[in-house]
């Protein structure tokens, strides 16, 4: 193996926790012959977490996505009865309003105009949202996700 023999700067052992009073420290926990020895096997564990990290890093990543695909049809579900609330509470408030009632409102099993124009006026509504919430506007408000 062939050394190199090169200066190295670092704070004295008095004057710090790191510099050469951790490298000593690294020495004597890991009984090697010399600081350079020392030094190569700090850069050595350095290396070895940062791939750990990088590895960690693809992992959370690969993590978030499976979640995503798992989480997406229960938004979609989630996205289908928040437009059905709504549609109901539109068309439940109209009804009120209009009639005059407090304490009654419609049930039927026909679909009436009424209900047909709150169902486009609440689809419309969240195409507008989900339109925004890709836009560039709302992910630099959201840092980016």
């Amino acid at each position: 193996m062939l050394h190199e023999r090169r200066v190295l700067y670092l704070d004295s052992p008095e004057s710090g926790e790191y510099g050469w009073k951790y490298i000593d420290q690294y020495m004597v926990s890991h009984q090697c012959k010399n600081r350079g020895e020392a030094v190569e096997g700090l850069l050595r564990e350095h290396q070895e977490m940062q791939n750990k990290l990088l590895g960690n890093q693809a992992l959370a990543q690969q993590v978030a996505a499976e979640i995503k695909q798992l989480i997406d049809p229960i938004r979609l579900r989630t996205g289908s009865t928040e437009r059905t609330v709504a549609m109901f509470r539109e068309l439940l408030n109209g009804f009120l309003v209009l009639h005059g009632m407090e304490e009654q409102f419609p049930v039927t099993d026909v679909q009436s105009n009424a209900i047909v124009r709150a169902d486009e006026k609440i689809a419309d509504q969240i195409k507008a949202q989900q339109v925004y919430r890709n836009s560039d506007k709302y992910k630099r408000m959201k840092g980016g996700e």
